[in-house]
């Protein structure tokens, strides 16, 4: 018999489904005993005939029909003998099973009061207050097991630091020992590349070697060296290799590199000698990927040499790290939006458009901008607070300045014919320049008969340059004194005497600053100091490359590129591109940018024609 559960409701449950079968169990024997009185019927029927044909007197019988009577009495006898010893089997049986099923019931019920009575008796334990002396002795006991508790944990925890720093000191001595190695083995491998002419290094300031020039084949191989990384290094040569391989080739070269690494991995016994290698390779096409992913548009056949290289790269996190970069890249989720979060300061709105502005229009115009003719309101710069002014203007250029691509300024590309191919940003913000540049000198020009009202609007560019330069928008400061400092406006010498004082204290101030003199010092010591947002003056950045390129070559003597040179040229535009990370935040007013944007500029010659109406030459 199976174990008796120890839930009293259970075993109640199985005495009545016991209860129950054992009612079912008589009723079947009742059933079969009636089946065994309907047995008996037709052997009864047989015999009746049998003796009353034997009673019959008179009439004769054959031996034959005697035998049969005497065969068909004996099976009777035999039939009613089986009959009965059934019937007696099946009795005793049934006897027996209710017997058995008896106790089983007796048994069940027996263990369910003792299941029962044992629940009471732990129920009245549990809510028993134990005696003081006994509680003390327990307490003792369970602080005891705690306190033994934390001193194994305690030592678990020793353990397993113990662990981490022999680890920790395993892993840096094995990685100590594969520098050492990899250090003899560059030292060697420099040696006979200087020997042979394949490289040239120049020792710094603090007796470091770094290459002067060397063969692109030796530059891509200090790129991958594991001992001598330098990011510096790498995004220098990411920008600049364009000026002296070509994407195909940097490719092809890589390639080249990790097959050759992968025909010596086999020969590596120690892992500590490949992961360092394989984070290079990686490191490279994750740097190029991420900065510079029209190189993969420009020749699509590039993605698929990288996903052969990552194929045969099988550490996972090392593989994933690439292949994530290119899934984005592909499915083009990382367009990337200068995001700002803060509350923008509130516009300034002119005089003439308050109206408009105001909380009872329908409608908010900020940052909608009104095609020309909309509207019929003309604003003047005289409508426009300075500041505002200056807010509208560096939203423009600094949505030129962003847009403004690394790879422009390599090989003076702004200088070509092709410039609107190669280097179409900056060639856009040098036409912007110029255009606020004459619309500066129109607006002072084009108050020909007022001389006071004349220089109030001189009054008015001076103080938009004063604004500008504490926007950190320099190359507004440097448009507004390029205009003033135009021959057209710099012969105004009546309208300059009717400036006020403070205002030309202000324009000293802006002189001083951007001045062109020393190579701009005063303004590279301005723009290094101030804290982004920044709009840099370009120019500045343009004439450093233009030296660069007029006193060194691409190539030196013995078909060397000349990385130092590339390395400097990397310096200048990565230092302007620092300053596009940072986004200013004002709000947009349409008008203000419209008005600048759509103004219709004199020319040199008609400046310099007006500028003669609002002061002849003298005699």
């Amino acid at each position: 018999m199976d174990e008796l559960p120890n839930d009293v409701a259970e075993l109640r449950l199985n005495c009545s489904n016991l209860a129950v079968q054992n009612e079912e169990l008589v009723i079947k024997c009742q059933q079969l005993m009636k089946q065994l009185e309907n047995q008996r019927k037709p052997v009864q029927e047989i015999i009746s005939p049998a003796k009353q044909y034997e009673s019959s007197k008179g009439q004769p019988f054959s031996d034959k029909q005697a035998a049969t009577i005497a065969y068909l009495r004996a099976r009777v006898n035999m039939l009613e003998i089986g009959i009965k010893e059934r019937e007696s089997f099946h009795r005793k049986n049934l006897t027996d099973m209710a017997k058995q099923h008896s106790e089983q019931i007796q048994s069940i019920l027996k263990r369910s009061y003792e299941t029962e009575r044992a629940f009471q008796d732990a129920c009245a334990r549990a809510t028993e207050y134990p005696s003081e002396g006994e509680g003390e002795e327990k307490f003792k006991e369970l602080d005891d097991r705690c306190k033994l508790s934390e001193k194994l944990k305690a030592l678990v925890e020793k353990e397993n630091s113990d662990l981490r720093a022999d680890v920790y000191k395993l892993r840096g001595a094995l990685q100590e020992e594969v520098l050492k190695k990899l250090e003899e083995k560059r030292i060697s491998r420099d040696e006979k590349d200087e020997s042979e002419g394949l490289i040239i290094f120049i020792e710094t300031d603090g007796s470091e070697k770094r290459i002067k020039g060397a063969t692109p084949d030796k530059l891509i191989e200090r790129l991958l060296d594991p001992l001598s990384f330098d990011n510096k290094y790498l995004q220098a040569f990411m920008l600049t290799f364009p000026s002296f391989i070509s994407s195909r080739g940097l490719m092809d070269l890589i390639a080249m590199k990790h097959r050759e690494f992968m025909a010596l991995k086999s020969k590596m016994e120690d892992k500590g000698y490949q992961t360092p290698i394989i984070l290079r390779f990686v490191n490279a096409i994750k740097t190029w990927l991420e900065g510079y992913w029209s190189d993969f548009q420009d020749d699509p056949s590039l993605v698929g040499d990288i996903n052969a290289l990552l194929d045969t790269i099988k550490d996972e996190k090392l593989n994933s790290i690439v292949k994530s970069v290119l899934t984005r890249k592909l499915t083009n989720e990382d367009q990337t939006h200068q995001v700002v979060k803060a509350t923008p300061p509130k516009a300034i709105i002119p005089k003439p458009l308050l109206k408009r502005y105001s909380p009872d229009a329908q409608t908010s115009q900020v940052g909608v901008k009104q095609k020309v003719g909309d509207t019929d309101i003309k604003l003047s710069i005289l409508d426009i607070d300075p500041l505002e002014l200056a807010r509208q203007l560096t939203l423009i250029e600094a949505e030129l300045f962003v847009n403004i691509k690394p790879r422009e300024f390599l090989d003076m590309a702004w200088m070509k014919d092709n410039k609107d191919v190669k280097s179409p940003n900056i060639t856009k913000m040098v036409q912007w320049s110029n255009h606020c540049i004459q619309w500066i000198a129109s607006e002072i020009l084009s108050v020909k008969d007022n001389m006071k009202l004349r220089a109030q609007v001189f009054e008015r560019i001076i103080s938009l340059g004063h604004q500008l330069e504490k926007l950190n928008n320099f190359n507004g400061v440097r448009e507004v004194l390029a205009a003033i400092e135009s021959s057209a406006i710099y012969r105004l010498k009546k309208t300059k005497g009717v400036i006020g004082t403070k205002f030309m204290k202000q324009l000293d101030d802006l002189l001083r600053v951007a001045s062109s003199e020393h190579n701009y010092k005063n303004l590279r010591a301005r723009v290094h100091s101030a804290n982004p947002p920044i709009i840099p003056f370009p120019g500045v950045y343009q004439s450093d490359l233009v030296f660069l390129s007029t006193c060194n070559k691409n190539i030196l003597d013995g078909g060397l590129v000349n990385f130092h040179k590339f390395q400097k040229e990397a310096g200048y535009i990565l230092e302007f591109q620092t300053y596009q990370k940072t986004p200013y935040n004002f709000e947009v007013v349409a008008e203000i940018q419209d008005m600048i944007k759509n103004y219709k500029v004199f020319s040199e010659e008609e400046a310099y024609s007006n500028s003669l109406i609002c002061e002849p030459r003298a005699g």
